[in-house]
């Protein structure tokens, strides 16, 4: 029997890492040695030319396995609004023996975390539903470090 938790969302940090795909991806590490974000540009709330070492803030949660998903919506994903926590849905793509990577729903990116993150009373697999919250995120400053040390 699983007990039951409420995943909450709390704001967060992170670092750009890397800006690619021509400048329609970019990869986040988040602070702490939290894990790693990939998600479009476009949830990126600011029109600035990122690059690493810009300070990312936004919301995210544990992530819980689920065996009857939600029928989630990404509509509040907006980066003209202020930032906002969604419940969203994903899919487990890799499980290894310490991290697990989820794809999130409507192409917004894929989410690389410790194992401890992840909510569940099962065995993880590939395939896996997964929901948790995630916002749209704000530029909040840049770090002057070289690229090699983030």
């Amino acid at each position: 029997m699983m007990v039951d938790y409420l995943i909450n969302p709390v704001r967060m940090g992170g670092l750009v890492k890397e800006v690619y795909d021509e400048g329609k991806m970019v990869k986040i590490y988040l602070h702490g040695r939290l894990g790693v974000i990939k998600v479009p540009r476009g949830i990126i709330r600011q029109d600035i030319d990122l690059e690493p070492g810009h300070e990312l803030e936004f919301y995210f949660s544990y992530i819980q396995i689920v065996s009857d998903p939600y029928d989630y919506s990404s509509n509040e994903m907006d980066p003209a609004e202020e930032i906002f926590p969604s419940l969203l849905g994903g899919i487990v793509i890799d499980v290894n023996d310490t991290a697990v990577t989820v794809k999130v729903m409507d192409d917004l990116g894929e989410i690389t975390v410790p194992r401890r993150w992840i909510i569940t009373d099962k065995v993880l697999a590939e395939g896996d539903q997964a929901e948790f919250y995630f916002s749209c995120m704000d530029v909040t400053g840049k770090r002057d470090l070289p690229a090699m040390f983030i």
